[in-house]
């Protein structure tokens, strides 16, 4: 196996481990740790799949998704969506099925991106509303 092929087979497996212990938290109750797990893990099927493109010459820079289709009403069931694509990546990667393994592991990465970007907006709101709270208490006084 190449270098960078068992690069890609340590990143997969790292970021399946990363998955499965975010995994451990309550429903909606994600800790800033679990959300860093979830963040690697992100990175590292995003590395995987670039390193295949170029790989396999895929030319095409990316391809425009909508994540609304991969946002799910919980966040345990889009990591579990995102780990159970990974797993299915990984073996195609395993056997060289590389343009297989690329579709599964976008999939992937597609629920793990519309997970982060949720997060992303609740914290947002979050602050906002905290921002708006100050303001409120502080004009009162």
């Amino acid at each position: 196996m190449s270098g960078w092929r068992a690069e890609i087979t340590g990143d997969l497996s790292t970021a399946a481990n990363r998955i499965e212990s975010a995994l451990t938290a309550p429903l909606g109750m994600m800790t800033a740790d679990q959300i860093r797990l979830v963040w690697l893990a992100y990175i590292g099927v995003e590395k995987s799949v670039a390193f295949i493109r170029f790989d396999i010459g895929e030319e095409n820079p990316g391809r425009f998704i909508r994540l609304r289709s991969y946002e799910v009403p919980d966040e345990r069931q889009a990591l579990s969506f995102a780990l159970r694509y990974l797993k299915k990546g990984t073996e195609e990667f395993a056997l060289g099925d590389f343009h297989r393994a690329l579709k599964e592991l976008r999939e992937s990465r597609n629920y793990l991106r519309a997970l982060l970007r949720r997060k992303r907006l609740e914290r947002a709101r979050n602050a906002r509303g905290a921002s708006y709270l100050r303001r409120l208490s502080s004009s009162s006084a």
